[in-house]
């Protein structure tokens, strides 16, 4: 179900030059299991799946991971400094990992405190898809523009710009935290407390 939202998400308009073409190849869920019967269990196996940011060295629970792969044809001699690419296509595909809480039948605090804190987490993460969805047509601009020489450098540039955007709303949100991407949320933990 996931893979079919994020398919029609990612699909939706994103234009470059007229002759680029943008493939999305679609997104692989790697959903790993958390088990628990309370707000510390669960918070201990999460910990304990935890794996380190590829950007930034932190250590999540969720990532995004983007693969873009792009190819073009020369437009005119290869050696001509009025060679331009043409025929652009990128291609993009991702895998998105996240938790699932592996209980069968969960005390309802718990089941309320997940669901809450899976759904920003998941929220989170297809944001990351959307901005690389938006920068495409940009990669796609960048290498059209740029001489044939220098064409897949123009488009490197751009991958670099965009994971430098990747790591400044991971650290904007703190990974998603400041979006609600907390377990356990601040009111779960009160009514353990309470309980």
């Amino acid at each position: 179900m996931h893979a079919l939202w994020l398919s029609a998400l990612l699909l939706g308009p994103a234009t470059g030059p007229p002759d680029a073409r943008i493939v999305f190849d679609g997104v692989r869920m790697d959903r790993y299991p958390v088990r628990g019967r309370d707000v510390a269990a669960v918070r201990a196996a999460l910990d304990a799946a935890r794996v380190r940011d590829e950007n930034d060295g932190t250590l999540v629970e969720a990532y995004t991971h983007g693969r873009v792969h792009w190819t073009w044809k020369a437009a005119g001699p290869a050696r001509d400094a009025t060679c331009r690419p043409q025929a652009i296509t990128i291609r993009f595909s991702a895998t998105m990992r996240l938790p699932y809480l592996d209980e069968p039948d969960p005390p309802p605090a718990l089941a309320q405190a997940w669901q809450r804190y899976a759904a920003s987490l998941e929220a989170h993460e297809r944001e990351h898809l959307e901005r690389i969805r938006r920068a495409l047509p940009r990669l796609a601009a960048a290498i059209a523009v740029a001489p044939c020489a220098k064409a897949d450098t123009a488009g490197a540039a751009v991958l670099e710009q965009l994971r430098a955007e990747g790591r400044a709303y991971d650290l904007e949100t703190e990974h998603g935290r400041r979006e609600g991407a907390v377990f356990p949320p601040p009111e779960a933990m009160q009514r353990e407390w309470d309980d």
